[in-house]
């Protein structure tokens, strides 16, 4: 995602076409673009009579398609019920964390700290990353969930859609367990919007407001598990709903990629990536 939207801003300098009619991106992706004013401004909620304006994660520019929440996976043979993490601070627990020291797999990246700084404080951030690095057994990448159903690894830190990923393994039969590492949960927000140089904005537009649809909706969660809270009936806002879950404000997501605090992110990789 960050390749294209980079690739994205080259053409735009350039005066050519996008090479893509349409962006699909996080919305760290999306604060990028934002900032060079990359993308058309398009009235969608004025429009498309189902689409509302919660969906403008930036207003005029980009749709939620999907939301993510960053969480923490782990396998239900490998950690009974009594000794499991409820979140990411249970994780360090020293009541709980014998269970998994030594064995606990970690990103291969540390956004999802950089995203719970918002609410806990860069200094309790750094702490934890440092509690926890003692704890680690491994990297594991978004995507490697397998490793954790194989038994090679009982339990992952974070990853990006831990429920999708739950959803999806528990489906085949395995013992995957997903859920929010914080309350509210922390995610990353998957936008589509339309490039101002997209060689076929009209039906760009068209595509970008039928993935928000209800229809739209049901082609994404049938082939990837995925959804957005925001369209009644989908598995994400049947379980956001269900839990009663107040999430993280997608706009103060945006302000904080905009900030762009290169400092603790380059701290933390030190602490956990070295």
């Amino acid at each position: 995602m960050p390749q294209v939207a980079s690739r994205v801003l080259t053409e735009l300098k350039a005066g050519i076409k996008s090479s893509t009619d349409l962006y699909l991106g996080s919305d760290s992706t999306f604060a990028a673009l934002h900032k060079e004013n990359a993308l058309q401004k398009i009235p969608w909620s004025g429009i498309f009579p189902w689409v509302t304006k919660e969906m403008e994660i930036t207003p005029q520019e980009s749709l939620l398609v999907y939301a993510s929440f960053h969480g923490i996976i782990y396998n239900s043979n490998s950690i009974p019920k009594d000794k499991a993490p409820k979140n990411y601070e249970d994780l360090i627990d020293p009541a709980l964390s014998p269970t998994w020291a030594g064995k606990l797999a970690i990103p291969a990246y540390t956004h999802w700290l950089v995203r719970v700084s918002s609410m806990w404080g860069k200094e309790k951030v750094l702490a934890y990353a440092k509690k926890l690095a003692t704890l680690a057994g491994g990297r594991l990448r978004q995507g490697e969930e397998e490793r954790i159903v194989s038994g090679e690894f009982p339990i992952m830190a974070s990853t990006g859609g831990a429920l999708e990923s739950m959803w999806k393994w528990q489906a085949k039969g395995a013992p995957l367990v997903g859920l929010p590492g914080s309350m509210p949960p922390t995610s990353s927000y998957y936008q589509l919007g339309v490039p101002k140089n997209s060689a076929h904005p009209n039906l760009a537009k068209l595509f970008v407001a039928f993935m928000v649809s209800k229809e739209g909706q049901a082609i994404v969660e049938k082939h990837d598990y995925r959804s957005s809270y925001l369209v009644e009936g989908t598995g994400m806002s049947k379980y956001v709903r269900s839990n009663k879950l107040k999430l993280q404000d997608p706009k103060e997501l945006v302000e904080l990629f905009l900030k762009d605090d290169w400092a603790l992110e380059e701290e933390l990789n030190k602490i956990l990536l070295r």
